[in-house]
């Protein structure tokens, strides 16, 4: 099964220094790193139920990504399942951040943000991420 959607709403403005991404981070360049990552059910690290086949922006620079559940693996098959009736309909991004401190000025920065994971949930931390498309 093929889902596609919103992973991560547009980054947020200059100045911004967060666990979220902001216009500082690389977009374009998360997004293509997003292919080949695991697919996972509430991010659940010990089961994988698929696989991103490709991630992009668009004009707000919203990252988006299209993903295959894999129906021939029992997991899969009843998240594709849980996926069509409508009880996972959204995405969330499991990533990694390092909290570091700038010498010369003393603030508290975050860096080197990494994905980890896609996964599917039910009700994701990000306003408009959601599952768009749906194709068995």
């Amino acid at each position: 099964m093929l889902v596609c959607g919103q992973v991560n709403p547009p980054p947020l403005g200059p100045g911004y220094n967060g666990t979220y991404w902001g216009v500082n981070d690389d977009m374009e360049g998360k997004a293509k790193a997003l292919r080949g990552i695991p697919l996972r059910v509430e991010h659940n690290s010990n089961v994988k139920v698929g696989e991103v086949i490709s991630g992009w922006t668009d004009k707000s620079g919203a990252m988006w990504a299209l993903a295959e559940i894999n129906t021939g693996y029992l997991p899969g098959a009843v998240t594709a399942a849980a996926v069509e009736k409508g009880r996972f309909k959204e995405f969330s991004l499991g990533y990694k951040s390092q909290l570091y401190v700038d010498e010369p000025s003393g603030k508290l920065m975050v860096g080197n943000k990494n994905i980890l994971e896609l996964s599917i949930v039910k009700n994701g931390a990000r306003e408009g991420c959601q599952i768009a498309f749906k194709e068995r």
